[in-house]
């Protein structure tokens, strides 16, 4: 079916919206407002939800309440009838589910009134990892129904609303590997720097802001790095075209203080992009700092030499002192978390003490790489 001009217009604004949704600080508003007003409805609403957990789903709906979303999520969600739609077919409710049989839920006896709504379209995408996207149009009562053309501009939308959905899933699963692996790092108390290939600081994590601030030996002046000697800017330029090579990826060098603590330890670390990108602001490298004046990680064998406790208590005793919850050490240990509260019980009557927090600060007294350490 050809579009007039017009038609063709504000379709493809409807499109650039919905493409726009991966990087908008509000994502899926500005399309569901603008689906919205196209098909001349009272909401557009998108709801994400695992396909085998519906409790667990996420509702956007940029015109109505977050108290009428929640109450849908925690009430209606469950019973919603008009669920599991062919996959990718635009379906109207009432073709889906008799208006006698709607009738008799309590999803339309009570949600529906509340929420105002009539006549409803519905497409559900089925993602590659599993979760349901499912897109609902809905109008008022007293509205007519969908024409034939209003579900032929929405099926229109479907296979371009069925990539945005694969794209906004793969970025969503490498947020969460980025959220982890960040988190590690932290653990592991290394400083992170990410620099372009114009040599400017992009980001850097929390201990290297604290690096850099005490501006002993490396700190940042707007976005450059600044060492305290010279020699060492030209070092990293060497190492960072030195990381270049398919060969050699990975190099490290030491920097001097002025106030005579000991050396930083920094790691140059190529990152990896494709050969087109390689270039201006696109990350470039990734600077990895040690420093060994800053805590590092208590392992269980170092607490069993200082207190008298089991292998399976020391270890639940060093997770702790590194900054691990009881829940997160359960995790770590592969147990369960009563049984990490059973073990501290037994740890605290070894140890004299009676609560989690003193129980860190005998750890980190009582060794002595601990206790000199600054955090």
């Amino acid at each position: 079916m050809d579009l007039k001009p017009a038609d063709f217009n504000e379709f493809s604004d409807i499109i650039q919206s919905l493409y726009g949704a991966l990087i908008a600080d509000e994502p899926w508003k500005e399309f569901l407002l603008r689906l919205r007003e196209h098909l001349r409805a009272k909401h557009a609403v998108l709801i994400l939800t695992p396909s085998n957990s519906p409790a667990l789903g996420t509702m956007i709906n940029p015109t109505t309440s977050t108290e009428d979303v929640q109450m849908y999520l925690d009430r209606y969600l469950s019973i919603d009838p008009f669920t599991n739609l062919p996959e990718g077919k635009v379906v109207e409710l009432l073709e889906y589910v008799p208006e006698d049989a709607l009738k008799q839920t309590a999803y339309y006896r009570e949600w529906l009134k509340h929420a105002d709504g009539s006549h409803f379209l519905g497409v559900d995408i089925r993602s590659s990892v599993g979760f349901v996207a499912r897109l609902r149009i809905v109008r008022a009562p007293g509205g007519v129904p969908f024409s034939a053309e209003e579900r032929a501009q929405l099926e229109r939308i479907v296979p371009h609303f069925r990539q945005v959905i694969e794209i906004f899933q793969r970025d969503e699963i490498q947020r969460c590997e980025k959220a982890l692996m960040t988190g590690a790092v932290e653990q592991l108390r290394v400083g992170a720097i990410i620099l372009d290939h114009n040599n400017q600081v992009v980001k850097h994590n929390d201990l290297a802001t604290q690096i850099l601030e005490e501006n002993d030996g490396i700190g940042l002046t707007g976005k450059r790095l600044n060492f305290s000697n010279p020699i060492y800017e030209t070092r990293l330029r060497d190492l960072m075209r030195e990381v270049e090579s398919p060969a050699k990826c990975t190099v490290a060098f030491c920097v001097k203080r002025t106030s005579g603590r000991r050396d930083l330890h920094i790691t140059v670390t190529r990152i990896k992009t494709p050969t087109f990108m390689q270039t201006g602001a696109t990350p470039a490298v990734a600077l990895f700092i040690s420093d060994p004046e800053r805590q590092c990680m208590v392992t269980g064998t170092a607490v069993r030499e200082m207190l008298p406790l089991t292998p399976t208590e020391a270890e639940i005793s060093a997770s702790l002192a590194n900054g691990f919850s009881v829940c997160q050490t359960a995790t770590r240990l592969g147990v369960a978390e009563t049984t990490v509260r059973t073990h501290l019980r037994s740890i605290f009557a070894k140890t004299g003490v009676t609560r989690q927090p003193q129980l860190v600060h005998l750890i980190h007294t009582s060794l002595p790489e601990m206790s000199a350490a600054r955090v």
